[in-house]
């Protein structure tokens, strides 16, 4: 995208995020390019500090940790930046370079800024950082649908590359029949599965109300509690409390996940209605892309409707999962990564080699 573009489609691509370990999209990204004669390369900070989870402690260790990464930004080189936005400072290195730049737009930062911090001087701050950003990229790339509104009005070139699955990355090695019965569940229970961060915005403090309300209606269900987390305890008390409904399984390693969900008859997204439920469906939340990976109904609230799953208010997430055991929720359609992200990603690449009078 800078003048240093190779003519013979050989160029240096660079992807900035803070945490790109913790990113799958990236290793997707890298992935998709492999064949394409590009260097790629996610830039990794080589300082994060962590001072504790108070406010104060966060605003000084986002500090030094911004700072210095921005420093390391500023001093990379590369034909081609794609830089993930929230926060929204890191593509201002390449703006004060007259760099051109890809922005990955994936959430609107300044709502997460007003919910934490309140509106005041770093809202403010964040929504001239996000509007700064996204006015000087020359491409934006979205992980869904649902964030066009942000940013159609700004008439760039916009590619929707959500986060599917990969084909090989996401397959059970054990049958449904075998991690049941590893599991010891009876013959006629129905496993309800929740995976994820055990925290408040994944919704892990419904669970107990969810599970209550459930051995109301039928004693033939096992809740699988699948993550980690702050609320860890709560996982843990309703194990405790439910020792035949209910198990705790803890963090488990990437590759075991399929089995789990494998084995579940019905997947739960139980999340609160937020600002920001809007945002989230099946192309920016992995786990529900790969729960309809493996064609698993899904039930969930507090996200933004779609036709693959069932969506309902949250007092009403126990009958929707009743409705689901019968047989009456979505039937999900299968996305992969290089099915659906994979020719997006390639499209964007080819635009962006193009001299700019011809795009």
């Amino acid at each position: 995208m800078s003048t240093k573009t190779v003519k013979n489609l050989s160029l240096k691509l660079v992807y900035i995020t803070l945490y790109p370990e913790k990113y799958p999209r990236v290793k997707k990204i890298s992935t998709s390019l492999e064949d394409q004669n590009i260097a790629f390369q996610a830039l990794t900070p080589k300082i994060r500090l962590k001072l504790g989870n108070g406010k104060i402690e966060r605003l000084i260790s986002a500090f030094v940790t911004y700072t210095s990464f921005l420093l390391q930004i500023l001093l990379t080189d590369a034909d081609v930046y794609w830089v993930a936005n929230s926060p929204d400072v890191f593509a201002l290195p390449l703006i004060l370079r007259k760099e051109n730049y890809i922005l990955d737009y994936r959430s609107p930062w300044p709502l997460q800024i007003e919910l934490e911090f309140g509106k005041g001087k770093l809202s403010r701050t964040a929504e001239y950082l996000t509007h700064t950003t996204l006015k000087h990229a020359k491409v934006i790339t979205l992980t869904t649908s649902t964030l066009l509104r942000d940013v159609k009005k700004l008439r760039k070139q916009i590619y929707i590359i959500p986060n599917y699955p990969q084909k090989n990355s996401f397959k059970p090695n054990i049958s449904y029949d075998h991690f049941r019965k590893l599991h010891n569940v009876k013959k006629d229970q129905k496993i309800i599965l929740f995976i994820g961060l055990l925290s408040k915005t994944e919704g892990t403090d419904i669970l107990p109300s969810i599970l209550k309300e459930l051995l109301q209606k039928t004693k033939k269900i096992a809740l699988w509690i699948v993550g980690d987390g702050v609320l860890r305890s709560v996982a843990e008390e309703l194990e405790r409390k439910f020792p035949e409904n209910v198990t705790f399984f803890g963090w488990r390693p990437y590759q075991e996940i399929p089995n789990f969900v494998n084995a579940a008859d019905v997947c739960i997204v139980p999340r609160h209605k937020t600002p920001f439920s809007y945002y989230y469906n099946e192309e920016g939340v992995l786990k529900i892309s790969e729960y309809m990976f493996l064609g698993k109904p899904i039930v969930a609230c507090g996200i933004a409707p779609s036709k693959e799953y069932l969506l309902v208010e949250p007092q009403d997430l126990v009958k929707g999962i009743l409705e689901a055991l019968k047989g009456n929720a979505p039937k999900p359609t299968p996305k992969t990564w290089e099915d659906n992200c994979k020719p997006k990603v390639l499209e964007l690449i080819e635009f962006v080699k193009k001299p700019p009078h011809t795009r």
